[in-house]
């Protein structure tokens, strides 16, 4: 994640490896489920009823799985239309270790939340920190895997970025558990 292409020597880019990347859905469930549990919380904030968190919590995993695999799909359709057909398989097995890893960096501002409700703003503001963070080491693990140049890199990353958020938010919307949605 530090732009360091040396560092993808360390990768088994075979099929078994492309697979097994999968796994790292696996690996990142533990912080997922915080994050699904802590913001079940804040939209039943002041009700405590089991069924609402639970199908809350259903429905961001759900939506959540699904913005880390479609988009992946997506770019593996379009891979020899864009031009990284050979790259394609380190950018999924990298992109799914660096999610898993990014899953974990932010458990400990899960932890914040769940624990500690009242302290919002200073969880608001650790989370926006490490979302710079983790944007700016994405750019720069996308960068070393694709090995192309920033004119190519930066509008492949920033429609990546930009369509998983908006399928991401889409996605909340539809299963009723956006931020503006009170469907629960």
């Amino acid at each position: 994640m530090l732009g360091h292409k040396d560092g993808l020597n360390y990768l088994d880019i075979s099929a078994d490896d492309f697979w097994q990347s999968f796994n790292a859905i696996l690996i990142a469930l533990p912080p997922l489920f915080g994050t699904w549990v802590a913001y079940a919380a804040e939209l039943t904030a002041g009700r405590e009823d089991a069924t609402t968190r639970l199908a809350i919590v259903t429905r961001a995993a759900f939506v959540d799985i699904a913005a880390w695999v479609v988009p992946l799909i997506i770019i593996g359709l379009l891979a020899r239309y864009i031009g990284i057909a050979k790259r394609y398989a380190a950018y999924v097995i990298a992109t799914n270790w660096a999610s898993a890893l990014l899953a974990w960096i932010f458990a400990p501002i899960t932890l914040l939340q769940l624990f500690f409700p009242s302290q919002f703003e200073i969880a608001t503001i650790f989370i926006f920190l490490m979302f710079g963070i983790t944007v700016v080491f994405s750019y720069r693990l996308t960068f070393a895997v694709l090995q192309r140049p920033h004119s190519y890199v930066a509008p492949f990353f920033t429609s990546v970025f930009m369509g998983t958020l908006f399928f991401t938010l889409i996605l909340q919307q539809i299963f009723g558990i956006g931020i503006d949605t009170h469907n629960y």
